[in-house]
Order: C-alpha cells, then sequence, then structure tokens
C-alpha cells in the first residue's frame, strides 16, 4: 500500500524530499555501487532541485556515482522552456559534480520516436541484461487529470509493455509530443516518491486513497512499486476523508 505523508507546505515538502532523495542514494551505493534515478519534470520539484543544490546537501551526495535518466520529455530542444531537462540542468546539474556521462537526457529535439529509441539504448547500456529497469528511485508528479510522467489517462501508453514510448499529440498542455517510461518500469522502481502540491489535486489524491477503482481513470493511481510514497502539501489532502495512509 502506498503511504501518504502530509506537509504543511511546498517548502516542507521539499526539504523532506531532499533528505529523503540522499538517503536512497546512499542506501544504493552501499549495495549496489550506484545510484539510479529518473527525475521529474513540472514546477513541483524545481524547489527540490534547488535545495540538493545547497552546499549542504550538494555535500552530502555521492554525485560521483549518481547516474541520471528523466521520466519523460517533451520534444523540444534542451533549451527551450518547456524542456524537463532543462529544469533540472538550470536548477540542479549545472551546480553538481555529477559526471556528464552519466547524465542521460532524453533527446527530444529529435522527435519522440527517434528519442525514444535513443532512451532505450541508453536504458540497456545501463540495466544490461537484467530484465525490466530498476531504477533506484523513480520521481514523479501527478497533473490536475490524474496523469504521471507522460501517461496521460485514455491512451494507449498506459497498457505498453515497452520500456520507453513516444507518445504523439498527447492530450496535454502543452499539446506536443512527448517520450515516457511505462508502467512496468515505473512499478519495478525500488522506490517511487510522488511531489504533489495544490488544491486542485485534492479531489484526485482522495479517490486515489480511498477509491479502489482509481486506478481505472488515473495514471498515477496504477504505480505501485517496491515503495510507493506520496509527498503531499496540506492544500492537495482532504484530512476529513475517511481512511488516511501514514
Amino acid at each position: 500500500m502506498a503511504e501518504f505523508h502530509v506537509f504543511k507546505n511546498p517548502e516542507e515538502l521539499s526539504q523532506a524530499a531532499a533528505r529523503l532523495f540522499i538517503d536512497c542514494a546512499r542506501e544504493a551505493i552501499d549495495l549496489r555501487g550506484r545510484f539510479i534515478v529518473a527525475l521529474s519534470g513540472g514546477s513541483t520539484p524545481k524547489r527540490l532541485f534547488q535545495i540538493l543544490s545547497e552546499d549542504r546537501h550538494r555535500q552530502a551526495m555521492p554525485w560521483d556515482r549518481t547516474i541520471i535518466f528523466w521520466g519523460d520529455e517533451r520534444a523540444v530542444a534542451p533549451s527551450h522552456e518547456w524542456s524537463n531537462y532543462k529544469l533540472a540542468q538550470d536548477h540542479l546539474l549545472a551546480h553538481v559534480p555529477v559526471h556528464e556521462k552519466n547524465i542521460f537526457r532524453i533527446q527530444g529535439e529529435r522527435g519522440a520516436k527517434i528519442a525514444a529509441e535513443d532512451m532505450l539504448q541508453n536504458m540497456l547500456s545501463i540495466f544490461d541484461d537484467q530484465g525490466v529497469p530498476r531504477f533506484d528511485l523513480a520521481l514523479q508528479g501527478m497533473g490536475t487529470d490524474g496523469h504521471t510522467a507522460s501517461l496521460f489517462p485514455g491512451t494507449n501508453a498506459l497498457a505498453s509493455t515497452d520500456w520507453v514510448v513516444p507518445v504523439i499529440d498527447p492530450p496535454a498542455n502543452p499539446k506536443v509530443d512527448r517520450v515516457t517510461i511505462t508502467l512496468p518500469v515505473l512499478n519495478a522502481a525500488r522506490l517511487s516518491l510522488f511531489l504533489v502540491a495544490g488544491q486542485g489535486k485534492r479531489h484526485i489524491i482522495s479517490e486515489i486513497r480511498n477509491d479502489p477503482t482509481a486506478p481505472t481513470r488515473y495514471p498515477a493511481a496504477s504505480v505501485t512499486a517496491e515503495k510507493t510514497v506520496w509527498y503531499v502539501s496540506e492544500d492537495a489532502f482532504d484530512s476529513t476523508s475517511a481512511r488516511i495512509a501514514h
């Protein structure tokens, strides 16, 4: 069962997420010698990235053994304002000593189909023949329609067994083609961490917590990793609901 942790505001949420990020990295390196993370885009992770780039956290992170992927990307250039890579680059990667060879951005500027093929090859090069890739941490958000990564309600990508797929003409804003990892990969992660803030997502969080049919409507509710944790701000959490998971 997913764990829900509620924070007073997005700042407290982000600070806690940074601590968990570092703890997850250290544990992965102790056990397997490297930390492989899939970053997310959207507005909520921005503050987390900034916190991780601060001196006290930058020095605590084993960046030299960290390998970075993204859960999804838009078919745009890395310098474009819509680029998930640009968000991470501007607020995190440019400020920490991570090896360039360990950064596997999705090359959205090549178009969604080619970018998906390239990402698959990068994943194969890192995960070898271990079966479905197992990220140590998959950082995730959730849209107001319940999507996560670029897995949108009612789209074919939800049923895919491929590791990564192009998403053409998605029901999204901005309406641009995308590349996304799929549910089999998200569900194979050792830790899936959702960061959710905003009153507009409160009704979806309530349904995910309380309604067993929620996965039929909201892709985010279909994520059942080895450990799935939701960090939610108070404005996105309905504390009056009958069932509360901690």
